[in-house]
């Protein structure tokens, strides 16, 4: 079973933090989001409309950083910069509507646990078109967009936020210093800080100084999307009306023993509908449980471990997908995956028994009974039979993936394309998030109950997360994890956590499985082999924390694009 990989904690909390993530592996945040789901306050039109309050239309273009302006940029912040581009807009006014009327940036920061999506728009100091040397922008609004924590809240009220307006790459912007802090809010107050600080200082290498018409020529060179702020006008889904307005709609469901949550994102002339496709949804993981519980006698996965030791068995085609499935993930990650360790995690009582570490011969007798060389599946016929004696189907380390799926499955057939499903260990995202740029999702650090290792975007894709270091039990005064190395039949030892982004649930779960079996050393080079997979894994380490090691298409940086798909 996974551990979890926090869904929508995206953040290093500090420079501090994100200093010690990089060098010596800082931790994790395990802090729930409030149970109300996010606060979207403003769509993207919405927000430019307030940064922008004079301005018809708006460039967006995406500006990805060089390595020499990345440097430039965390030497003016002095803390890693996280994102390896933004999306910067320029307020198009004037006569003509060909002078810039200021710019701005949607950026992410991380609050106690959670991201908080806002806007910092900028003007010229000097008020006029000209370029200003030596380079001055000052802030002339923030705004916050999407709100995710349960407390702290008072940051959004313009009365806060109207502090940072005037303020310039000059002024601290810190709290106590030019900026009131609010009490109770003092971790989403320096986020906000923080942002404004990193905001001002992209503006400045990237637009400051510069003329209008280069600054305008240049963003359309580069394939700047043009964008109409006035009233009522529909831009790219998110136009002003009532009844285009985007608000998240949350459930959660308890499934498989833990808490199944889906937040998708819809206008409000469509919650109603959004609404009914998410409890349906929720329905589908339902079912799926009823197939694969290894804890329900009347499952038919249970069903199938009594009876295909005598013969082929019938199943259904949502075993015959766990099974199939199981089958390509176990031979690609040369069985580190092994969903036939039923027989190895009965003999430690990890499925109800009384916990016992097991003898030597023991395990030597389940372990020969692990591998799906001992499952003889016939995908025409549909059946499925055991070919020796002591095979016990076990679904712990893909089943929360396959649901996953499951609901998001669902959720497309019912037309909802812009969703987050957080199963705990495992999550599924579809389409890009409250802000356009994905689901923001954080690992958590093993070694520390409030911070992150590892942060990132996610769209249109998977992660989970596997670890010991909180489910584990004791046995005669000794810890040992719940992941089994099918070879030894003992705890995987070489891992304390892994992290696998694919392009499916079921992928990223078994995978994560894999990579944690595997360790740093062996894990990598399997998960690299896999197309749509990328992987991080924090090492065992006698006495202390050792670096994280990532794979090669691992993100490097704030966000990730998609990766490719592959076939079941």
């Amino acid at each position: 079973m996974q551990e979890r990989a926090t869904a929508s904690r995206w953040m290093r909390r500090s420079a501090a933090a994100a200093l010690a993530v990089v060098a010596a592996f800082a931790a994790p945040v395990s802090a729930a989001p409030c149970a109300n789901g996010p606060e979207v306050l403003l769509s993207k039109v919405e927000a430019l409309r307030v940064v922008f309050p004079r301005c018809e239309r708006v460039l967006e273009q995406r500006r990805m950083l060089d390595d020499e302006e990345r440097r430039a940029l965390e030497t003016a912040l002095r803390r890693p910069l996280e994102e390896k581009g933004f999306l910067v807009y320029l307020g198009l006014g004037g006569e003509k509507g060909e002078q810039v009327d200021g710019f701005a940036v949607i950026t992410n920061e991380i609050g106690k646990t959670e991201p908080i999506t806002f806007i910092v728009g900028a003007e010229r100091a000097s008020g006029d078109s000209k370029p200003v040397k030596p380079a001055k922008l000052r802030v002339r609004r923030v705004a916050v967009m999407v709100y995710r924590e349960c407390r702290g809240g008072e940051v959004r009220s313009k009365r806060f936020l109207a502090q940072f307006e005037g303020r310039t790459r000059e002024d601290p912007i810190e709290l106590h210093r030019d900026v009131v802090n609010v009490s109770g809010a003092t971790l989403s107050a320096n986020a906000l800080c923080n942002g404004t600080r990193k905001v001002l200082a992209l503006l400045d290498l990237c637009v400051a100084g510069r003329a209008d018409d280069a600054l305008i020529r240049e963003a359309r060179a580069r394939g700047a999307k043009e964008i109409a702020l006035a009233a009522g006008s529909d831009v790219g889904g998110a136009g002003g009306d009532a009844g285009a307005r985007i608000g998240p709609i949350e459930a959660r469901r308890l499934v498989m023993g833990s808490e199944l949550r889906v937040v998708a994102l819809a206008a409000e002339s469509e919650r109603d509908a959004t609404g009914r496709a998410v409890q349906q949804a929720l329905d589908a993981a339902e079912r799926l449980d009823l197939v694969l519980s290894d804890w329900k006698e009347e499952s038919e996965l249970s069903r199938v471990n009594r009876e295909a030791v005598h013969g082929p068995v019938p199943v259904g085609p949502e075993l015959l997908d766990f099974l199939q499935q199981s089958a390509a993930l176990s031979a690609a990650t040369a069985g580190a995956f092994d969903p036939t360790i039923g027989a190895l995690v009965r003999k430690w009582g990890f499925r109800g028994g009384p916990l016992r570490e097991p003898s030597a011969a023991e395990l030597a007798s389940a372990c020969a009974a692990c591998g799906m060389a001992g499952v003889a599946l016939d995908p025409v016929a549909h059946t499925v039979a055991f070919t020796r004696p002591g095979v016990v189907l076990d679904p712990g380390a893909i089943g929360k993936g396959m649901a996953v799926d499951a609901v998001a499955d669902a959720l497309r057939a019912a037309g909802v394309g812009n969703a987050f499903v957080d199963f705990r260990s495992s999550q599924r995202a579809l389409g890009a998030g409250p802000d356009g740029r994905g689901w923001p999702v954080a690992v958590r650090d093993p070694f520390d109950a409030d911070a992150t290792v590892e942060c990132f975007l996610l769209r249109d894709a998977a992660c989970s997360t596997s670890g010991g270091y909180e489910k584990f039990v004791e046995i005669g005064g000794r810890r040992f994890g719940h992941i089994l190395d099918p070879a030894t039949g003992r705890p995987a030892a070489a891992s304390v956590s892994s992290t696998v982004i694919a392009a499916t649930g079921a992928r990223s779960d078994a995978l994560a499985t894999a990579l944690f079996v595997l360790g740093p050393e062996r894990g990598p080079a399997v998960i690299d082999a896999i197309p749509d997979a990328a992987g991080l894994v924090v090492p065992s380490a006698d006495g202390g924390r050792a670096a994280p090691v990532r794979t090669r298409r691992w993100p490097a940086g704030a966000a990730s694009a998609p990766l490719p798909d592959s076939s079941h």
